[in-house]
C-alpha cells in the first residue's frame, strides 16, 4: 500500500460520476473529482461487477458519442481503472437500494471499508448512508476534498 493510500479516504464512485469525470472537460465538477483521484487525493474502490457495468455502458455507441470517446479510449479507460483502483471482492450480498442494480456499490463500499459512496443517483442518495458510510453527492464530496486540501 502506498503512503497516500493509508491517509486518503477510501471512496466508491458510481458509474455515472466516474464516466462523466473521465470524459468531462477540465474544470467541470466530475472532472475535478476524477483528477483528484488521479492525483492520489482519494483511493478508488471498485468491484468486478462495477467494472463490468462500466465496460457494458462504454459499449453503447450513444454513450460513447455523448462522452466524446472512441472505443479505443473506452477500453483504455477500463484498463486504467482496473490498474489504479483497489479491486474489492465483496463477501456480503446486500439488497437495500430501491434499484437492485445499485446494490453493487453498497457491497463494494462495505467490502472495501469505504469512507464514502459518491453518487448522482437518486436511489442511492435517498439512503443518505449505509452501515455508517455516508452516501453523498459529487458536490458534497468535492467540497469535502477541497476543504481537506485547504487544511494541509
Amino acid at each position: 500500500m502506498k503512503p497516500s493510500e493509508r491517509s486518503a479516504p477510501r471512496v466508491v464512485l458510481d458509474t455515472q460520476v466516474l464516466l462523466r469525470g473521465a470524459a468531462a472537460k477540465t474544470g467541470r465538477l466530475t472532472a475535478r473529482i476524477y483528477d483528484a483521484w488521479r492525483e492520489g487525493r482519494f483511493v478508488l474502490l471498485l468491484s468486478e461487477s462495477i467494472l463490468e457495468e462500466i465496460a457494458s455502458v462504454l459499449h453503447r455507441p450513444e454513450v460513447l458519442l455523448k462522452l466524446r470517446m472512441s472505443p479505443l479510449e473506452a477500453r483504455a479507460l477500463v484498463a486504467i481503472l482496473r490498474r489504479r483502483c483497489i479491486l474489492v471482492s465483496p463477501t456480503v450480498r446486500i439488497k437495500r437500494s430501491r434499484d437492485p442494480a445499485d446494490d453493487k456499490f453498497l457491497e463494494c463500499a462495505i467490502g472495501g471499508e469505504a469512507q464514502y459512496v459518491v453518487s448522482a443517483d437518486a436511489d442511492l442518495l435517498s439512503l443518505e448512508s449505509f452501515e455508517g458510510i455516508p452516501i453523498i453527492s459529487p458536490l458534497t464530496f468535492w467540497q469535502m476534498l477541497a476543504g481537506e486540501s485547504q487544511d494541509l
